[in-house]
């Protein structure tokens, strides 16, 4: 199924600024809503390309070859090779800038918010008061929620109220930042549709709210000694078990964090003198089980966050999504 244009955008806004759409991927999309983001200032054509990029397989040392007229056509020649030269349409020469502020302010007219968008930082906006009274970010980057003091001033401009930060998908780990910090996440394609006909824009606002999990996702029962994790069952040993029950009773109250030594303690007690890998083996041992047949193996490994202030570990989930049972 072809991608719509208003997910398109979105997708592409992700590495952040400058985000480029192609003429080759705007060609699907022309028509009447195309045209009526280009009138908006949400697409802005650039000029047409004066270069190309190289041969794949080409010597020539260049960073991109040049687009030369050649009998009235558009060439992207190579300098070593005329066979390889690439003859270039119309579409392919074109190309839009995706000026982000216009984009977002798109998503705010379109989502009923009045006021106009406030910039917090680069790719980072405050929308305004959502309808359950949570002061609303869109980060059209992941990577803009954790610029330096990035959460510390979205806490600040939402004054007393709290806050929800709408985002592209993140990690487990940087998930876990956000809840340590108190915001609420949800994903962009989570609450803006972009699967219609047209370019919808519009954040659904009954989606922003606060729901608990139906499930969680880590379940632990200790007398069974049975784990699983998104409904997946997991085969731990006696000592990853052990550690991640530990880690489990820490995430469930504060502080999550555990410190290297108090770890090892708890696995080795008076023995650690004798265990020359300290912490770091049994972690690396719980984390390819969890990982072992998941849908996400990166993601499994990271629940078990490797953190510097203390040194130690955590889980990296929140307290809603970990069901420990005797």
């Amino acid at each position: 199924m072809t991608e719509t244009l208003s997910r398109l955008l979105l997708r592409l806004s992700e590495a952040g600024d400058p985000a480029i759409l192609w003429g080759r991927q705007a060609a699907r999309h022309a028509g009447h809503d195309f045209e009526r983001l280009l009138d908006r200032g949400v697409l802005i054509e650039q000029a047409p390309a004066t270069e190309w990029d190289v041969c794949s397989a080409c010597d020539c040392g260049l960073d991109s070859r040049p687009v030369q007229q050649v009998n009235g056509r558009d060439v992207a020649v190579c300098p070593m090779d005329r066979r390889s030269d690439f003859v270039l349409s119309d579409d392919e020469l074109r190309s839009f800038r995706i000026c982000l502020p216009a984009l977002v302010r798109e998503i705010a007219a379109a989502s009923g918010f009045g006021d106009e968008p406030s910039p917090v930082a680069a790719c980072v906006w405050h929308l305004g008061q959502a309808l359950n009274q949570r002061a609303l970010f869109l980060a059209l980057s992941a990577d803009a929620v954790f610029q330096p003091g990035m959460i510390g001033l979205m806490l600040s401009v939402a004054r007393s109220s709290a806050v929800t930060v709408i985002a592209p998908a993140m990690t487990a780990g940087d998930l876990a930042r956000l809840v340590d910090a108190g915001l609420h996440f949800i994903g962009v394609s989570d609450c803006i549709s972009c699967d219609g006909d047209a370019p919808g824009f519009a954040i659904d606002q009954a989606k922003l709210q606060l729901r608990p999990s139906s499930a969680p996702r880590l379940v632990i029962r200790r007398t069974a000694r049975t784990v699983s994790l998104d409904g997946m069952p997991k085969t731990l040993s006696d000592q990853e078990f052990q550690l991640l029950v530990f880690l489990s009773e820490h995430a469930l109250k504060s502080p999550a964090i555990v410190e290297n030594r108090v770890i090892e303690a708890h696995i080795w007690g008076a023995n650690i003198h004798k265990i020359a890998s300290q912490v770091r083996e049994p972690v690396r041992a719980l984390r390819d089980a969890l990982a072992l047949g998941s849908r996400d193996a990166t993601a499994a490994r990271a629940l078990i966050e490797n953190r510097r202030s203390p040194n130690g570990y955590r889980l990296a989930l929140p307290p809603e999504e970990i069901q420990l049972i005797e």
